[in-house]
């Protein structure tokens, strides 16, 4: 009796610990799982601290750059509001007329040209980017004098169209397309993007080309503007060329 008894307390003794263990089992599970959970988001930031140690590091040479550039002026700015998908698009930017940012300035950041400041209040900016219809920016093949303007066309974010290229540019497939230099906006050699594809126009006089745009516009965080020291006068002079009729 006693070792049958002994016998069913063991039996009864061992299921109770594998139920235990089966438990317990399950807690261990679930710490686990939230020890997982932890390092990801270990991981996730460290990531974003490595993302953000680069972007200040390319900030930080682009600002050696534009030391370069003499009589410009630039600031910084933070996107709060940024749009790509549709015809006329525009970015919101943080900064406006108290922080020295008005119209006619050139935006870019460290990928390349992002548009022309359109309209400024005490703290805030709207920006034509390359991605409006009504954008026009003035660029070149980088390492020639061979000029045209950039438009977009509406679609693909990815890409603009680089109009009124001489038919006798030597520009090929994949060569760098960068600001001319010929306005007040931007410097030569801001970098705006890639050669992909060549189009004769129909008249056989000039290049279409299609451009593979440097700015990956729906990731936008940060953004330079620049403006020239000497916009105004230059302004004034262009002006008095064509002097505005005076209303009766």
């Amino acid at each position: 009796m006693f070792t049958s008894a002994s016998s069913v307390a063991g039996n009864i003794y061992s299921a109770t610990t594998d139920i235990n263990s089966y438990f317990n089992l399950k807690t261990e599970n679930q710490a686990l799982v939230d020890l997982n959970r932890e390092l990801v988001n270990e991981v996730e930031s460290l990531k974003r601290e490595l993302r953000a140690f680069e972007d200040s590091a390319s900030v930080a040479g682009l600002q050696q750059q534009l030391q370069h550039h003499n009589g410009f002026h630039y600031n910084t700015a933070k996107v709060v509001n940024n749009s790509v998908n549709k015809v006329n698009n525009y970015i919101t930017i943080d900064k406006g007329t108290l922080q020295g940012v008005g119209q006619q300035m050139g935006v870019f950041n460290h990928q390349g040209v992002i548009g022309i400041t359109y309209t400024s209040s005490d703290n805030f900016t709207i920006v034509l980017p390359l991605l409006n219809s009504k954008s026009s920016v003035s660029c070149k093949v980088q390492g020639s004098n061979d000029l045209g303007y950039l438009r977009w066309n509406g679609g693909d974010a990815r890409y603009g169209m680089l109009h009124d290229l001489p038919r006798y540019s030597s520009v090929a497939i994949g060569d760098t397309i960068v600001t001319s230099g010929n306005s007040t906006f931007f410097p030569e050699g801001i970098l705006v993007g890639k050669a992909e594809e060549l189009y004769p126009s129909s008249d056989g006089l000039s290049m279409t080309l299609k451009v593979a745009l440097s700015a990956q516009f729906s990731q936008l965080e940060r953004v330079f503007i620049m403006r020239k020291m000497d916009a105004e006068e230059l302004g004034a002079l262009k002006e008095s060329l064509n002097p505005k009729k005076k209303k009766k």
